[in-house]
């Protein structure tokens, strides 16, 4: 049996598309409303403005890379090991959809404010996967949360570059390479 799309499933789709490909601010609801063939009214049937639907969007796929991000880490192991699970799984994120990715990267700023901290924020458990390392003598202690910035940007802005053409697709490539930059970082 064929499983049909839902409208809000479609605007969601078609928004991202729009949103990843232009900007958020240079899309309009009636670009939205257009892609999905439907009447503006109809799409506020759905989300309340364009800014619930960004909202939507980045809540969705930002708790979505969490869980992942916390399955990932859930097996035990060495900083290491948990550390190249991570990288090998965000660059698969990045290459497996660019446009969420591209999205979330996009919006991240807008966004991260709005975000309950808590077990599945990416940032969160990259800090208690630092914490731990630190608390087990894996990794030298200092400030775990800059240390936790450090990572996540060594891991996001090489995604970042590839998005404007300053690195060759795709970022599973570069894997191990972004690994072993974290590592120096983290020593």
């Amino acid at each position: 049996m064929e499983r049909t799309t839902s409208k809000r499933d479609t605007i969601k789709a078609e928004a991202l598309k729009l949103f990843a490909e232009r900007g958020v601010d240079a899309v309009s609801v009636q670009d939205i409303a257009t892609a999905c063939a439907m009447a503006k009214p109809n799409l506020y049937a759905h989300f309340k403005s364009k800014d619930d639907l960004v909202r939507a969007l980045f809540e969705e796929g930002y708790r979505d890379y969490g869980r992942q991000i916390t399955e990932a880490l859930a097996a035990p192991g060495p900083f290491r090991a948990r550390l190249d699970r991570l990288v090998r799984l965000t660059c698969r994120l990045h290459d497996e959809d660019s446009l969420r990715f591209r999205f979330i990267l996009m919006t991240q700023h807008a966004n991260l404010p709005n975000v309950t901290l808590g077990e599945a924020n990416p940032v969160e458990i990259v800090i208690r996967l630092v914490e731990c390392a630190m608390a087990n003598g894996e990794i030298p202690p200092r400030n775990p949360v800059l240390l936790a910035a450090s990572i996540v940007g060594l891991v996001l802005q090489p995604a970042t570059f590839l998005q404007y053409g300053r690195l060759p697709r795709p970022l599973s490539n570069m894997a191990d390479e972004i690994v072993s930059c974290c590592m120096r970082v983290a020593a």
